[in-house]
């Protein structure tokens, strides 16, 4: 056996045996694992974002509900502090803006 019979038979398995054709086989099977791969990790980042979506738009609306709640209480102690009387030793107890609310019930009234 020569080197030339050793190639000979050689390249003929390799062309006749799919040789050529496995070896493309395996390229094209690793591109497709690796794409599958991809596709996977892609899928898992959307739940995630989808996930944290629905969590920060619940904090959101939390957080909403929470301002108006503050909001309110803020209005409510400021129309308390309107109304307050500084008479406090007194039968005849009237609001400090007292004239105030007369005047517009006046205008109202009109």
């Amino acid at each position: 056996m020569d080197v030339t019979t050793i190639l000979t038979t050689l390249l003929t398995t390799l062309l006749s045996g799919g040789g050529v054709a496995s070896f493309m086989q395996y390229k094209q099977n690793k591109k497709a694992k690796e794409l599958e791969n991809d596709k996977a990790a892609s899928e898992q980042w959307r739940e995630l974002y989808a996930e944290q979506t629905k969590t920060v738009q619940s904090l959101r609306e939390k957080l909403h509900a929470a301002r108006t709640s503050l909001e309110e209480e803020k209005r409510q102690t400021l129309m308390c502090r309107f109304y307050v009387c500084e008479k406090l030793d007194c039968m005849d107890r009237e609001p400090p803006h007292a004239e105030i609310m007369k005047e517009f019930k006046q205008v109202f009234e009109k």
